[in-house]
């Protein structure tokens, strides 16, 4: 599917003004502090970019490439380029926690992906995410309580882990049930059109294909 040439001309223009804002930015800093902070990294700073670059993103994007199902799954090198671009928006935006999620998922359309298949892959994928982090922290909390024997941290890590864990569990319980058919079921009723009844069967379309993910048990635990 070929990018429309208003979205191709405003992702140009908004890359420019991106690079200009960083530009001025480093030059209201103080370019010479800022060449200092890197000259001090030395060639770390690019060892630890190629690292990140090449494990975590490329394996965050292996992790999304395999909930695909085969008839409409898109390149990995397209993946990983809309991976890296999400993350990119999530980490470089704080007011944008989750946008780098819906970017990704637009990117995914844009590029072939059917819609309800590139928001419910992202919304699993971005589901087992944080789960996999909640592992992930009590592993770290586990080694980290070996190593130093410091014990103090330990019950309000395990409080914000268990509450994450519990949060994201209702989101996948939501997802299960139907969510998107249920909320687009209320606007329509709010705003009291039948033009709004295709928001619903929309939404049912979404919830019937996040389920179908979910049941494709070798690609979750893949993921």
């Amino acid at each position: 599917m070929k990018v429309p040439g208003k979205i191709q001309l405003t992702i140009w223009l908004l890359g420019i003004a991106g690079a200009a804002l960083f530009i001025a930015i480093i030059i209201h800093q103080d370019l010479s502090k800022v060449g200092a902070a890197f000259a001090a990294a030395g060639w770390a700073i690019v060892g630890v970019i190629v690292y990140h670059f090449a494990v975590p993103v490329f394996l965050d994007a292996v992790g999304w490439w395999v909930l695909f199902p085969r008839s409409d799954r898109l390149p990995l090198r397209k993946l990983l380029w809309m991976r890296w671009i999400g993350e990119s928006v999530s980490t470089l935006v704080p007011s944008a926690a989750v946008g780098g999620d819906v970017v990704r998922a637009r990117l995914a359309a844009i590029n072939g992906a059917r819609l309800p298949i590139a928001v419910g892959t992202v919304l699993v994928d971005l589901t087992l995410g944080v789960f996999t982090q909640a592992v992930f922290t009590l592993l770290g909390l586990v080694l980290l309580v070996e190593v130093s024997g410091q014990k103090n941290f330990i019950r309000p890590t395990l409080i914000g882990t268990l509450i994450g864990v519990a949060g994201v569990a209702g989101f996948y319980l939501v997802q299960r049930l139907g969510m998107f058919r249920f909320l687009a079921s209320i606007i329509a009723r709010l705003a009291n059109s039948p033009e709004w009844q295709s928001l619903v069967l929309g939404g049912e379309t979404l919830d019937q294909t996040v389920r179908s993910l979910y049941a494709r048990r070798k690609a979750v635990i893949a993921c």
